[in-house]
Order: structure tokens, then C-alpha cells, then sequence
């Protein structure tokens, strides 16, 4: 009894090389959505930075 061949390649990996545009456009779109939601956090951050200080000084 041998074992089974392991695959090279992870799941993703095959997938990626089957439809590989898929794949990134969907990677774009998420990488879109965190960097617009990173950025609107760090300007309302900054606003509050900005109040506060207004307000201390």
C-alpha cells in the first residue's frame, strides 16, 4: 500500500490558475473595501484629535 500523492499546489492555488481573473478581481474589491473603511476611520479619527485639542487649548 503507498500512500497518496500530495498535491503541490493548495485548493486556491488550482483554483486561482482555473479562473485566475475571478480570483483577483474579487482580491481588488475586498483590497478596495478595507483600504475605503481604513481610511474613513483614520479621517474620523482625526477629526477627533483635532476637536480635542481645539478644545484643550
Amino acid at each position: 500500500m503507498s500512500p497518496e500523492p500530495v498535491p503541490s499546489m493548495g485548493r486556491e492555488v488550482q483554483k486561482a490558475r482555473r479562473f485566475p481573473s475571478s480570483i483577483w478581481q474579487r482580491r481588488i474589491v475586498m483590497l478596495k473595501f478595507l483600504g475605503g473603511t481604513i481610511g474613513v476611520i483614520f479621517l474620523i479619527g482625526l477629526a477627533v484629535v483635532v476637536l480635542l485639542l481645539m478644545l484643550i487649548f
